[in-house]
């Protein structure tokens, strides 16, 4: 997160590598519309989506493994109820129950890894992220209920 013009400029990004390989990464801003929270929920929306694409091509994965840097988002991309970020866990929702649907040989897990401790796809993650930073607004959907109650 950086400031710019006295509000945080909040940013969120995707890596995916296949065999040790980077095979996929996106960024995008969010802007002061956003809370950090946000970021991580689409980051994990925007890499379903990503991951997806690139094992639709590559019908030999079976498994999906994400790594994220926050234990709440990791926790909360499975729970329904209304909370912050919901709508990005619904997306991401949908877009797994689709893949499994088409993929029924496929597994998907989700694991908490910790930040800043030179983990490769993390630390990818955390440039492409940084980066971001200096980029419009660019999320699919409008200013968070977060950022709203804040």
């Amino acid at each position: 997160m950086v400031k710019r013009k006295g509000f945080p400029q909040v940013s969120t990004a995707a890596v995916g590598y296949h065999k040790g390989i980077e095979v996929f990464s996106k960024k995008m801003g969010m802007g002061g519309r956003a809370e950090v929270y946000n970021a991580e929920m689409v980051g994990l929306m925007l890499g379903a989506k990503l991951a997806a694409n690139f094992v639709r091509n590559h019908p030999e994965i079976t498994n999906l493994y994400y790594f994220v840097d926050n234990s709440v988002a990791a926790g909360a991309i499975f729970d329904p109820k209304p909370q912050p970020g919901q709508l990005y866990a619904a997306k991401f929702h949908q877009r797994m129950a689709k893949f499994l649907d088409n993929n029924t040989t496929c597994m998907i897990e989700i694991n908490w890894c910790p930040s800043h401790c030179k983990i490769q796809g993390n630390d990818r993650e955390d440039e492409l992220v940084k980066e971001a930073t200096q980029m419009a607004w660019n999320v699919p959907i409008g200013t968070s209920r977060a950022f709203a109650l804040r």
